[in-house]
């Protein structure tokens, strides 16, 4: 039998995305805790268009390689391009982190940039040909994410007249709180912004995930 990549993902990795985000107990709903079946959704609606040849954009870089409770979402992208054939690209405002991934990720398949996120989809020439975009970079506070939020929306709007048919965005890092229910998070002004358009996700917990 043929062994896949989602074979792979769901052996190898899966495992170390469903503990729990520390940070986040006691004060999300349960099922906003964990990127494993985001991460699974993500490849599955990748993989149902093609198999080859993926083109990935994602803003915000891993920090510190093999800390899961981060999501390593950069890690990920990038052996799964590998693995498929494709590219990836990283863009990070923070030179330390590039420098860190630049160091753990060798792959001709993977390049990273540092800079303003937004400033730099916009020198972007090729938007119209993305396969993913993966929007992670502004950190948030749970309990003020208004900063976060407004970033992320002007990366979506950067992005949204280029979006092809069938192309993925999904956003990290969102939640919805115990007490009230309400969204908290890096996507939560994407997510009422794209409800007003009539907009419904395919995914919709610690990672939120759009198909257009």
């Amino acid at each position: 039998m043929l062994y896949t990549w989602l074979d792979h993902y769901r052996t190898t990795y899966a495992r170390c995305l469903d503990a729990d985000n520390g940070g986040a107990q006691g004060i999300l709903q349960p099922g906003y805790l964990n990127r494993a079946q985001g991460f699974d959704q993500i490849w599955q609606c990748l993989l149902s268009q093609r198999s080859v040849n993926f083109n990935i954009i994602e803003t915000g870089c891993v920090r510190l390689l093999g800390n899961w409770a981060d999501g390593q979402s950069t890690v990920l992208l990038s052996r799964f391009v590998d693995w498929h054939g494709g590219r990836l690209r990283s863009v990070d405002i923070d030179p330390a982190a590039v420098d860190t991934v630049r160091s753990c990720i060798v792959s001709d398949r993977f390049c990273c940039h540092c800079g303003d996120s937004v400033a730099w989809l916009e020198s972007q020439t090729d938007l119209s040909t993305v396969d993913l975009f993966y929007l992670d970079s502004y950190d948030q506070d749970w309990h003020n994410d208004q900063a976060s939020a407004e970033h992320h929306l002007r990366e979506f709007q950067t992005i949204q007249p280029y979006l092809k048919p069938g192309a993925l965005v999904a956003i990290d890092d969102n939640g919805r709180w115990l007490s009230s229910g309400q969204r908290t998070g890096k996507g939560r002004l994407i997510a009422e912004y794209l409800q007003d358009q009539g907009h419904a996700p395919v995914y919709d917990q610690y990672q939120i995930v759009y198909q257009f």
